[in-house]
């Protein structure tokens, strides 16, 4: 089992977190200010290294290796394993957004996360 770190839409509360059945949630947990979060294409997160970076909320996941391949065939083109240094120091994996991706994107660090994003969105706000 890998330490993994989920951001966005497989997150619990999200879409897309029946695809981490089998995986053990660890901890609710911030990326360190190095990461701004961008949506791309009006549909997907992004999480992507900047100097201007800010903390992200995240989830930490135990993952075993065959589901991380199955989860990387889901990925769209533009996301590859990366590491990620966490607000305490620690560094784990997680699917990361080449920065060519902000031309498709827009930034929405300002929420912090993907779960308050998404809420303002339904709120309209």
């Amino acid at each position: 089992m890998a330490a993994f770190l989920i951001y966005g839409t497989f997150m619990r509360g999200q879409p897309g977190h029946a695809n981490l059945e089998g995986a053990r949630f660890v901890e609710a947990i911030e990326t360190a200010p190095r990461y701004r979060l961008f949506e791309v294409d009006n549909r997907w997160p992004a999480l992507i290294e900047d100097e201007a970076g800010v903390t992200i909320a995240a989830e930490l996941y135990e993952i075993a290796p065959d589901h991380l391949a199955r989860l990387a065939e889901i990925e769209p083109p533009g996301w590859n394993r990366g590491a990620v240094e966490l607000a305490d120091g620690r560094r784990v994996e997680a699917f990361l957004g080449d920065p060519s991706l902000r031309a498709r994107g827009h930034d929405v660090s300002g929420h912090s996360g993907w779960a308050a994003y998404r809420s303002s969105r339904e709120r309209g706000s």
